[in-house]
Parts: structure tokens; C-alpha cells; sequence
């Protein structure tokens, strides 16, 4: 006979086992929740919920114990661990597990990247190697037409000749010659297509604005948690850390140092997603960003392109549990059945419909506005100042202090 009296070592977490009060009883709703109650219905018994005291599915002790849901069935304080427990070497010497009903894929979340500030906007066009290499084009033919080109220039006038070609001014004082002409030809192509690439480069990206850069695999994010630049946090009393640290993959053992170093973790629930601005990553399930945070358009979140790992989820069992072929028979029925799936994509719509409601419609403004632009007015008004000094220079310094012409 199957128990009539069951001890669920839990933990309250929205949309997946989320507790509630009805009467003088608590009642468990989410997809494991279901599940649970489920179980209770066909194998005809009742459950009394203890929750981990800690908030944690379970850290192994030096001593060889366990705290949370883990310590509560090892224990004897509790019979079933739910929900969600992932399968380890380590946990299976504590407790038993019931048939595998789901999968837990580890992947990392960080906010939804931000658009490149627009202030410095007019060097996004060019990489920084193409500028690098731009600008000593541009020497290299200011040196070289002073040399062939220029009649009595020097450096300087010849550079400013060049630098002028380039924003459209006429190029004057030049020797005459049909192959001085194919030169010039040749740097009065690259002075006009330069600029023109640059000039719808430059506008396509002040009505579209990028995005920047953030992490999307794992060694991209243990090379910006290295170098200072983001944080990581793993959920509070998980096996993630270890899985890390026993990965024996160099970027992922060096991510876990810092993790372990800072001491950077996070409790689940629905609030935990506030942890995310600024750039912090969270590791967590696939399956926990579905129904926990719904689904895009609706929340601001990217999740990485790879794993850290693949783990299988069971119901955490006491060791020598009486009536765990019992149990087994009817979770593969509900497996079976797809009940388990329902369950968990009916969550995933109602978590997505919440934030539905929350969200605001806006008219996307594709429209330049004057913030946009007050850099360019501002190197406008800049270079306008350059060349009344320039005009004072030329109207006030006699002739013989000339340092165009030699």
C-alpha cells in the first residue's frame, strides 16, 4: 500500500511550485505542482508541505551532510523533493530519485543589450583598423604629393591640400604631367568614395542604432567576468558550481574561481530578474526563463547560445523509499500522456500573459532629433572657429613667415 501521508520537502517558487493557502490547508499550483497533485489524486494520498529552511535544494557539507531539501530527506524530516531536483553522483548517495520527467539545460541570461551611445556616433562607421588605416593613407599621400605633386609645398600645406581633397576642396598648385595625372586621379577616387561610404554608414546608424556588445557564449562571459567587465551569479544551493569547477574546461574553471571568489549567487523567483541591470549575467535553466520570465517580446532578457551542461530532473526520493515502482507507473502514465508538457507550457502562456498586460505599447521614433545631432553641430561649429583663426592667421602673419609655401 503507498503511504497516505506524504512529507514534500519544497520550495516556493513562482509558476513552477508556487504554495497556497486554502482553509487551513496549503495547496501547490505550477507545473510541478500539478504534477505533485497529480500523484496525490491517483495513488490516494495527502501531503504536507516543508519547505527548505534555507531556500536551497542542497550543498554538501565537509561532514558529509546536506542542507536544504537534500538535508531534509536525508534526514528523515521528509519523503519527496520537489521540484525540479537535477540527478548528481553526489546527491544519488543521499537519496534516492523517481523515473526522469524533464531536463535541465544550463544556459546563462543577461539584459537585452543597450543602443551605443550616439554621443561619439561619427567613428562607429569604420572599424578601428580601417580609421588606423585611413589615416596613414592620408599621410602617406600627403608625403609623397609634397614630393611630385605640389609646386613649393611643404609637409604641412601638402597635408592640408590632401586633408581638403577629402571634404571636397579643389587641389591647386600642381605640376603638370600625364602620369602626376593618373596619381591624382587615382587619390581624388578614393577622397570621394571614402566620404560617401562614410556619409550613409553614418546615417543608416543615427536612424538605426547598434547594439552593444555583450556575452552570448560562455567563454565570451568568463573572458568579461576576467577582465572586470561583468558579473555572474549562480542560484543559491545548486550543483552548478561544481559542474563548473569539474568541467575541466580552462575558461569555465576560471569563471567559477571569481564566482566562488565574490560569492555571487541569487534566491529564484520572480523578483530576481531586478538583479539583472547592469551587466550582470544569471545562470540558470532553460525551462526556468520560459516560465519564470516568459517569453520575448515581453521581457528584455537574451539567453546564450551554448550550455554549461544537461542534467535529468526526478522527483527526490528517501533511500529505500517503500513504493517507488508504485510511484514510478504513474509518472510514466503521465509522462506518457503528455499531462507533464500541458502542464508546463500552460504555465509558460499565463507567465507570458501577465507580462503582456504589463507592457506599454510605444510607437518605435525612427526620427533624428537634435540630441542625436549636437555632436556634428558641435564639430561644425568647432571647425568653423579653426578656420577664422586660420582666415587671422593668413590676414594678420606677413608673408614671409609663409608655412604652405616654401
Amino acid at each position: 500500500m503507498f503511504p497516505q501521508k506524504i512529507r514534500v520537502a519544497a520550495i516556493n517558487i513562482p509558476s513552477v511550485f508556487k504554495l497556497n493557502v486554502v482553509g487551513d490547508k496549503i495547496v501547490v499550483d505550477g507545473s510541478d505542482g500539478n504534477l505533485l497533485n497529480c500523484l496525490a489524486e491517483k495513488l490516494n494520498f495527502e501531503y504536507e508541505i516543508v519547505l527548505s529552511p534555507d531556500g536551497q535544494w542542497g550543498s554538501r557539507y565537509e561532514n558529509g551532510t546536506w542542507d536544504g531539501i537534500v538535508g531534509l530527506i536525508q534526514s528523515g524530516k521528509a519523503d519527496f523533493g520537489m521540484p525540479a531536483m537535477g540527478m548528481t553522483e553526489e546527491r544519488n548517495e543521499a537519496l534516492d530519485f523517481s523515473l526522469t520527467y524533464s531536463l535541465l539545460e544550463k544556459l546563462f541570461v543577461t539584459k537585452e543589450a543597450g543602443e551605443i551611445p550616439k554621443i561619439t556616433a561619427f567613428t562607429y562607421p569604420f572599424t578601428r583598423n580601417a580609421w588606423i588605416l585611413y589615416v596613414l593613407m592620408t599621410l602617406a599621400a600627403a608625403i609623397l604629393f609634397q614630393r611630385i605633386i605640389f609646386k613649393n609645398a611643404t609637409l604641412l600645406g601638402s597635408f592640408i591640400s590632401v586633408l581638403g581633397s577629402i571634404v571636397s576642396q579643389a587641389m591647386e598648385n600642381i605640376r603638370e604631367s600625364p602620369w602626376r595625372r593618373v596619381l591624382l586621379g587615382l587619390w581624388l577616387s578614393i577622397a570621394t568614395v571614402m566620404p560617401f561610404l562614410y556619409n550613409i554608414n553614418f546615417l543608416s546608424f543615427l536612424t538605426m542604432p547598434e547594439k552593444m556588445a555583450i556575452p552570448r557564449t560562455f567563454e565570451e562571459l568568463s573572458t568579461a567576468v576576467l577582465s572586470g567587465k561583468f558579473k555572474c551569479l549562480t542560484p543559491i544551493g545548486t550543483v552548478d558550481r561544481e559542474l563548473l569547477r569539474e568541467s575541466n574546461i580552462n575558461y569555465l574553471v576560471k569563471l567559477v574561481e571569481v564566482i566562488e571568489k565574490n560569492d555571487w549567487e541569487y534566491p529564484f523567483g520572480k523578483g530576481f530578474v531586478d538583479l539583472l541591470d547592469g551587466p550582470t549575467a544569471l545562470i540558470m535553466p532553460r525551462r526556468g526563463i520560459d516560465i519564470i520570465l516568459g517569453n520575448p517580446p515581453f521581457i528584455n532578457v537574451k539567453s546564450s547560445l551554448d550550455n554549461m551542461g544537461i542534467r535529468f530532473v526526478g522527483i527526490g526520493l528517501k533511500k529505500r523509499f517503500c513504493c517507488k515502482e508504485k510511484l514510478n507507473s504513474v509518472m510514466h502514465g503521465i509522462l506518457s500522456g503528455g499531462l507533464y508538457e500541458k502542464w508546463y507550457w500552460d504555465q509558460v502562456f499565463i507567465s507570458t500573459l501577465y507580462d503582456r498586460m504589463d507592457v506599454q505599447e510605444e510607437e518605435e521614433n525612427l526620427k533624428l532629433t537634435l540630441d542625436d545631432l549636437k555632436l556634428a553641430f558641435f564639430t561644425l561649429s568647432f571647425g568653423y572657429f579653426l578656420a577664422f583663426l586660420a582666415f587671422l592667421a593668413e590676414t594678420l602673419i606677413p608673408k614671409r613667415f609663409d608655412i604652405f609655401y616654401s
